[in-house]
């Protein structure tokens, strides 16, 4: 369905121009952060690990370790740039690495964007909303990249991704194997970077998010979705 497309082109759309947009010290970022945080945990607990569950039990269950992979490849790629790299050239490798695997993340959400909505739009819809609020934090702290063309490219990813879907078939076994990728790297994600830390939290508004899209999810439920 177009809907798909429509969803992978607005991700792309909304890294271009947030990148940069919002302040570091801005008072409501951790505010957004929780929201976002809560949002995302409702999605995975009561959207993402039953579709693989079922999909587990239905054709293999080795399709959990896709979740495994995702969560502990994004581990092992930051552990690896933190233990490698020191002092300025640190943050040099690191916003390289962090550029590449993004780019690479949202490809495939791009992609998978456009297979879910073939099946089922709704979850598509579900999916595309924890991430474009990710795609939103990933932005908060970065200033503009100083050249355009790049900007282009990395903002573009999601949409990319989705145009090559129209022309790959990875099969059902390989859809459910990239959506886990996907939703280990979002957990990770939602553990290490999104989920507040010692003081930093604002818990009412993790609850926010969390009561909001668990209400929403019960809504479709009801409705037959």
């Amino acid at each position: 369905m177009a809907i798909g497309y429509i969803l992978a082109l607005i991700l792309s759309v909304v890294d271009f121009f947030t990148e940069g947009l919002f302040s570091k010290a801005s008072p409501n970022k951790m505010k957004f952060i929780s929201v976002a945080a809560g949002v995302s945990v409702s999605y995975i607990f009561l959207i993402l690990l039953p579709e693989i569950y079922s999909s587990a039990v239905a054709i293999n269950k080795l399709l959990f370790f896709a979740i495994l992979f995702g969560f502990g490849i994004f581990h092992i790629i930051e552990k690896y740039i933190r233990q490698n790299f020191t002092g300025p050239e640190l943050r040099k490798e690191h916003r390289l690495i962090h550029s590449t695997t993004s780019f690479i993340y949202f490809f495939v959400v791009g992609f998978i964007l456009v297979k879910l909505s073939d099946s089922n739009y709704v979850h598509s819809t579900l999916l595309f909303i924890p991430i474009i609020l990710h795609i939103i934090i990933d932005s908060l702290p970065r200033r503009h990249t100083k050249k355009y063309h790049l900007r282009v490219l990395s903002a573009g990813s999601p949409f990319f991704g989705a145009l090559i879907a129209a022309f790959v078939d990875v099969g059902t076994i390989g859809n459910v194997i990239l959506l886990g990728i996907i939703g280990g790297a979002l957990l990770y994600t939602v553990v290490r970077e999104s989920l507040p830390r010692d003081r930093e939290g604002r818990p009412l508004y993790f609850i926010i998010g969390l009561l909001f899209f668990t209400i929403l999810i019960l809504l479709l439920w009801s409705m037959g979705f």
